[in-house]
């Protein structure tokens, strides 16, 4: 089975409303846990709803805050003062804005129009715009996210790869193109970042391009240009995240003022690891099959989830985690081994000035 795209189409814009298989599964962090599950959609668009559970009480309960209808009639919710007799019910779609990339074990290659065949190295990656539509809020909210191997991130940046002109660098250079942020994946609408800062990464160093909303019409081939020295480089003038359009110049301008720069990435990053693979004829006519590594996702920081290795159902999860204890309370003085031994001394030689810090006194 491979993944059949045209060449240079990085937009992959199939829609398709199952959760993606890379996603499947109960995500944590150290606050909730977060379950997305191909089972449950809505009726009237076939859009999934995901689970959110909350750690309350320093993660001495778990709330179920959102979750399907048809789950909570099969999962009776518990009733207590520190959850809603009905969960939120949140409607979710995912479009990609990457490939998915699999590793070979899995057989789906991306496959390109001239053969040419993108797969995952070690760990699979992937990343998409979730949208999410919230109760009695008609707004649709963009989150984007991107997986590498067990770990989802918030926090990410992508470079498009030309296919037609073969260029994959094996390096970090070229155009990183920042794909927004929002605070989290929550119960409630999320902050979303109003700038986009994007990188131009050379052997030089790290140029850093801010981006910043804009009612400008969209310009999807508009081209901007910084110069460093007597070196010109180019960028897209307009990028899209999620609904909303984005510039790095004013008006009609295509000149990029006041570029930053520094040495490297200044982040902490990780990057997945993909095989590009391509048949090329030698000069003698026979043909071989040539293997590069790239790169495409740039993740920044920890994770935001990761995902749990799979030996327990959610189910599984709650019950565990109700069946804890408290440990006691610690004493309110140190255990003694003996009998307290009280200095009465400052009774019979009480100290000369009583205006002292009684912290002071028997010292």
């Amino acid at each position: 089975m491979s993944q059949e795209l045209a060449a240079g189409d990085y937009s992959a814009s199939v829609v398709d409303e199952t959760i993606p298989l890379m996603l499947e599964g109960i995500w944590e962090n150290s606050n909730r846990y977060v379950i997305f599950d191909s089972s449950y959609v809505v009726k009237n668009n076939g859009r999934r709803i995901p689970e959110i559970a909350l750690k309350n009480f320093y993660q001495w309960y778990i709330d179920r805050t959102a979750e399907s209808d048809a789950y909570s009639i099969t999962h009776p919710r518990p009733l207590n003062d520190s959850t809603s007799k009905t969960a939120q019910q949140l409607e979710i779609h995912f479009e990609p804005l990457t490939y998915e990339l699999y590793t070979s074990a899995y057989n789906m290659p991306v496959t390109f129009s001239n053969g040419t065949t993108f797969e995952a190295d070690q760990e699979i990656s992937g990343a998409w715009d979730m949208q999410v539509k919230y109760p009695h809020d008609k707004t649709i909210y963009h989150i984007p996210l991107a997986v590498i191997g067990n770990k989802l991130y918030l926090k990410f940046k992508l470079r498009g790869i030309d296919e037609n002109t073969q260029a994959y660098p094996e390096t970090m250079n070229g155009f990183w193109r920042d794909e927004g942020n929002a605070s989290g994946i929550l119960v409630c609408p999320p902050v979303i970042n109003d700038e986009l800062l994007s990188y131009y990464v050379t052997d030089e160093g790290c140029y850093h391009i801010r981006y910043w909303e804009t009612d400008m019409e969209y310009q999807a081939d508009g081209i901007a240009f910084f110069n460093d020295g007597e070196k010109s480089f180019s960028v897209p003038k307009h990028l899209i995240a999620g609904d909303r359009n984005f510039t790095c110049v004013l008006g009609r301008r295509t000149k990029i003022r006041n570029i930053t720069k520094t040495s490297k990435i200044p982040d902490e990053y990780t990057t997945n690891s993909v095989l590009v693979k391509r048949t090329v004829r030698k000069s003698d006519g026979s043909y071989s099959v040539e293997t590069q590594k790239t790169s495409t996702i740039c993740v920044f920081g920890e994770p935001y989830l990761v995902l749990t290795d799979g030996s327990r159902t959610f189910e599984e999860i709650l019950a565990l985690a109700a069946e804890r204890k408290r440990p006691p309370k610690r004493p309110l003085f140190p255990v003694s081994g003996g009998p307290i031994d009280f200095d009465f001394s400052i009774k019979s030689d009480p100290p000369e000035s009583y205006d002292r810090r009684l912290l002071d006194l028997g010292k």
